[in-house]
């Protein structure tokens, strides 16, 4: 008799440690699933803040590229010649060349609308002309370089040479002189500039 007890007692072990190892595993599964599910939140979140941040800035990946493009090589010559501020190099090739879009600068590495040729070398362009005021479009022959280093020293030499008087070193002087002196027959010249700088933080790499 009691052999017989302790088997039926084995035997009604067994459901129960079957249910203990079930309830683990459902356990063991329901954490992993509420860890993904969290985890999956907080990837969520954070690519949320990441698309906020950027849309916030104000400024697209495109135009950022642009930006560290022609900075390089403006704050390098910059940094060898001191004559034209690289945030008015920059500025001006955002206007000039509508952020590197333009067929002038794609084609002839010309980000600042410099006209003629350069070391015998020019492309003709359309391009708009301010006469009373008023806009007209003309054909002109821009200056055709090999990169963009090069048009940054020739820039700065024709700006020093026929714009600047002594050095500038403040931009909203500078911007104003480009126009005083008749760098562009835009009226809204040196304000334009001054804009662009400001809303970009360009002055940053005046320093």
């Amino acid at each position: 008799m009691p052999k017989r007890r302790r088997r039926s007692q084995q035997h009604q072990n067994h459901p129960v440690a079957a249910t203990w190892i079930f309830v683990m595993i459902l356990l063991v599964l329901g954490g992993g699933m509420l860890l993904r599910g969290n985890l999956k939140t907080v990837m969520d979140m954070g690519q949320v803040t990441q698309t906020s941040e950027s849309s916030s800035s104000g400024i697209s990946a495109q135009q950022q590229a642009f930006i560290k493009k022609m900075a390089k090589p403006a704050v390098r010559v910059y940094r060898q010649n001191g004559q034209v501020l690289p945030s008015i190099v920059i500025a001006q090739a955002i206007l000039e060349s509508s952020w590197g879009t333009s067929s002038l600068f794609l084609q002839a590495n010309n980000p600042f609308g410099v006209k003629g040729a350069y070391q015998g070398k020019s492309k003709s362009f359309p391009t708009t002309e301010y006469v009373d005021n008023k806009k007209i479009t003309v054909q002109a022959n821009f200056r055709d370089y090999p990169n963009l280093t090069a048009a940054i020293l020739d820039h700065d030499a024709l700006l020093k040479q026929s714009y600047f008087k002594g050095t500038v070193t403040d931009y909203q002087t500078a911007a104003k002189l480009l126009q005083t002196n008749g760098y562009a027959t835009d009226p809204h010249y040196a304000r334009k500039l001054t804009n662009v700088i400001a809303t970009y933080n360009l002055n940053q790499y005046d320093t």
